[in-house]
């Protein structure tokens, strides 16, 4: 019981004086941290890149709005990750969004749909016509949360014979795509709310 009551005593010093505690003052609450609460280097990619006060704000709402709408983890100042797929956010105003994860942030990130070989394995959805905007992309098989509305497109990438499947607020079918390699530079996407590639 003394020795205890000892322990007790000298644990309750040492946390009064500062002595072997690991606590850490919290960090102030800043928009640029990952969606699992942990400090990220997102304020320095956006300060690295020169963006204005208004495009990093501007670029953080949009992140947040497609976090809302299809979960995941915010891994770079624009780039969510989904249980395997990836989803890219341009600043708003741009044609195509960034690279912050490697670089300054100058330049527009690879697009495997675009710059890959054909067959690439890959179906991309766009958040504008002509395939501009954010995109959305993945390779393994799955139903996806579709986070777009109004006008945008897709390309079905994938390996011969994969056809995606669109689907409505119902769960029926709405589209399903040509096969590979197939696109559409200008599709209507509010009626969609879900969409398998394969």
């Amino acid at each position: 019981m003394r020795c205890r009551l000892f322990m007790v005593t000298v644990a309750a010093a040492s946390a009064l004086l500062g002595f072997g505690t690991t606590a850490v003052a919290a960090a102030p609450a800043d928009a640029t941290t990952s969606s699992s609460g942990s400090a990220a280097p997102f304020a320095e990619q956006a300060r690295a890149a020169h963006l204005t006060a208004a495009q990093t704000s501007a670029l953080k709402s949009e992140v947040k709005r497609y976090l809302m709408k299809t979960g995941g983890k915010q891994v770079a100042l624009n780039k969510i990750e989904v249980d395997g797929a990836t989803l890219l956010v341009a600043i708003p105003g741009e044609d195509r969004p960034r690279d912050f994860a490697a670089g300054k942030g100058t330049r527009a990130a690879a697009d495997p749909c675009l710059t890959g070989a054909v067959y690439s394995g890959y179906f991309c959805v766009y958040s504008q016509e002509v395939y501009q905007g954010s995109y959305y992309y993945w390779y393994s098989c799955a139903k996806r949360s579709m986070p777009w509305a109004g006008y945008g497109s897709w390309i079905n990438d994938q390996t011969p014979g994969t056809r995606a499947t669109f689907y409505n607020s119902s769960g029926g079918v709405a589209y399903t795509t040509p096969a590979p390699y197939s696109s559409d530079d200008s599709y209507y996407w509010t009626p969609i709310w879900h969409v398998r590639n394969c």
